[in-house]
């Protein structure tokens, strides 16, 4: 089985570890009217539903608000004045949407109408290019001999994107060009992460200036969203926005406090431990002269200007404690544990003490505090020796070369830890997630395949494994069950092994296997071939000694909603991703309600039958 290893410096200093969307107040923008465009050209109209194939090249629209559509036609390509702006402009901002793509359409985003985030049908494509979903469009110089005309374009690290007609879901962080005070750029404009479909794409990447058919050709602090209009149909939805401050604090009158010796908790530094005090600048661990058996107290004040909510996040190795105003708001326990707590704080001065603990000297020894406000970057208030990088952690991962490559391994699932799960890859980098116990399939990716860090790096406690690639997940529900009639409900676990007996699995000749099961009398086998361009998996159940009594179910997919979207194709939650059904004869799939669910189901007749289906994604 070939395992990569690779060097993955995680580093503490680096403030992009944050999820940095958890201390952003998101904005909508409201999609009821076009009111917050600025003069809308008439292929942008509002849409209370879209659906479509994945063959189709255009989505049907419905009447209703709530999602922006572009009615593309052939005449209007090339031409720019059907590109759409926001009335509203920005210069930092955070912006999260969700986006749909009819088949071979192109669209993008321009940030500031300058910088674009190109949006495509990229179904499937092994390597991405610059004019992929998510990547950074390429500058332009016709001045240039040809082949060279375009430059500094970014492709997305993987592709990420979705089948045609499925919902995705796009967020982009972006640092403005700053000025001067006679207009001249001092700093470039900068993606500083963007993530597509849950996959970090890009971060950190410098531009040094508009991407190519941008809406102007120069750079300014402010400017619009600008929606490319003159290349296809698309559709959006859920856009939200945070505007982000530039936050500037620093504490007045810090001093410090070094204490040594063998603490273990707060409670056990005494004055008689005391030895040296003084001011600082900032948080530092090199004030401490033994690094493994001290405390450092800091004391300071903080003078806000807002009355608002703001957050202190704590990153160490050791133990630490923080007070705003006297009163304690975090005394951490664990000794590698990262902790972030907001408190809304008055405008005015604060007083803030910070104290870091540590009493051994097996890991290394590294401290930080950081402040932000809502809708900024959090700041650091520590030096940067005060939080070196940690030791390099390998990530190790199984790559499929030659067939596929199957591996056991716990797995976290909707936040549930599931004990006995086979995850499948391929070369094609088509993956999937298997659950023994239960007979279902849990999730599927393209990409790469497994993360095992987790299994075997140092003690490998949690034992877990995770996708390297965008996941598409399913309920985790037993696919089959025996029910008094083909409109009972379904069972949600099969826990009797006299119920549902796990016979092992088998190998075909390229290696794919087909797992078994005894079903109190039915045998059940179940295997899983990639399609063809990697485009999807198809599932094939076979069912032998049929049940004497009862009806046979079997439950293909389920969602809050789902629909036939053309012959034998539908789409499943709100065009999450597609069911194809290929199964003929007597075993027709049917829709029926459960509850508050939608159910796509089988009823399996004869002694001996096969049903066969596809997910496309």
């Amino acid at each position: 089985m070939p395992y990569r290893i690779l060097l993955s410096c995680f580093i503490l200093l680096q403030i992009n570890v944050f999820a940095q969307n958890e201390f952003y107040t998101l904005t909508p923008l409201s999609l009821n009217d076009l009111s917050e465009f600025r003069d809308p050209a008439k292929n942008w109209k509002i849409k209370g539903n879209i659906q479509g194939g994945f063959n189709d090249a255009k989505s049907k629209a419905e009447s209703g608000t709530g999602i922006l559509f572009n009615d593309f036609e052939e005449g209007l390509r090339t031409k720019p004045e059907s590109n759409l702006f926001t009335k509203l402009e920005h210069g930092d901002i955070f912006l999260s949407l969700d986006f749909n793509m009819a088949k071979g359409s192109n669209s993008g985003i321009y940030l500031q109408g300058r910088y674009e985030i190109q949006l495509f049908d990229s179904w499937a494509k092994k390597v991405p290019h610059v004019t992929d979903c998510g990547s950074i469009y390429e500058r332009w110089d016709d001045k240039k001999p040809e082949g060279k005309k375009g430059f500094e374009g970014h492709p997305a690290r993987t592709n990420a994107s979705l089948a045609p007609n499925l919902w995705q879901h796009l967020e982009i962080e972006f640092r403005a060009a700053r000025f001067d005070a006679a207009g001249k750029k001092v700093e470039p404009a900068q993606f500083v992460k963007v993530s597509l479909n849950g996959i970090v794409i890009h971060e950190h990447v410098i531009l040094s200036g508009p991407t190519r058919a941008s809406a102007f050709n120069d750079e300014k602090p402010m400017g619009p969203i600008v929606i490319q209009g003159d290349h296809g149909p698309v559709a959006f939805r859920n856009i939200k926005y945070a505007l982000l401050d530039e936050f500037k604090v620093a504490f007045d009158g810090l001093t410090y406090e070094y204490y040594e010796g063998d603490f273990n908790e707060f409670p056990n530094v005494e004055p008689r431990h005391l030895v040296r005090k003084g001011s600082a600048e900032a948080i530092d661990i090199k004030l401490a002269d033994n690094p493994n058996k001290m405390c450092l107290v800091f004391n300071g004040s903080l003078n806000l200007k807002e009355n608002t909510e703001y957050q202190f996040i704590i990153k160490k190795i050791g133990k630490a404690r923080l007070s705003v105003d006297g009163e304690e708001i975090v005394r951490t326990r664990e000794l590698f544990d990262d902790y972030v707590i907001s408190r809304k704080l008055s405008a005015g001065k604060h007083a803030i003490e910070f104290a870091y603990l540590k009493d051994f000297s097996w890991a290394p020894t590294g401290v930080g505090l950081y402040i932000g406000k809502l809708n900024s970057r959090p700041q650091a208030m520590h030096t940067p020796a005060s939080l070196p990088p940690l030791p390099p952690t390998p990530l190790i991962d199984v790559t499929p070369t030659s067939g596929p490559e199957l591996v056991r391994s716990f797995m976290m699932h909707e936040g549930k830890k599931k004990t006995h799960v086979i995850s499948v890859g391929d070369p094609t980098g088509v993956n999937y997630s298997y659950d023994l116990n239960q007979g279902t399939i849990l999730q599927v990716w393209r990409g790469e395949f497994l993360n095992v860090t987790e299994m075997w790096y140092e003690r490998g406690e949690p034992q877990t494994a995770t996708s390297m690639g965008a996941t598409v997940k399913f309920t985790d529900k037993v696919n089959v069950g025996i029910v008094s009639e083909q409109n009972a409900p379904l069972p949600d676990t099969l826990i009797n092994p006299k119920d549902l007996l796990y016979k092992g699995y088998s190998l075909d000749p390229a290696g794919y296997p087909t797992f078994s099961y005894l079903y109190k009398n039915v045998t059940l086998k179940d295997s899983f071939i990639p399609l063809d361009g990697a485009r999807g998996i198809r599932r094939s159940f076979s069912f032998s000694n049929a049940p004497v009594t009862g009806v046979l179910l079997l439950r293909l997919a389920e969602g809050r909603d789902i629909k036939e979207v053309s012959d034998n194709v539908f789409a499943v939650d709100d065009q999450r991703y597609y069911v194809q059904i290929t199964t003929s004869g007597t075993n027709k799939p049917f829709l029926r309600s459960i509850g508050n669910k939608k159910e796509l189901v089988v009823a399996v007749n004869g002694n001996s039958s096969q049903i066969t289906y596809s997910l496309l994604w």
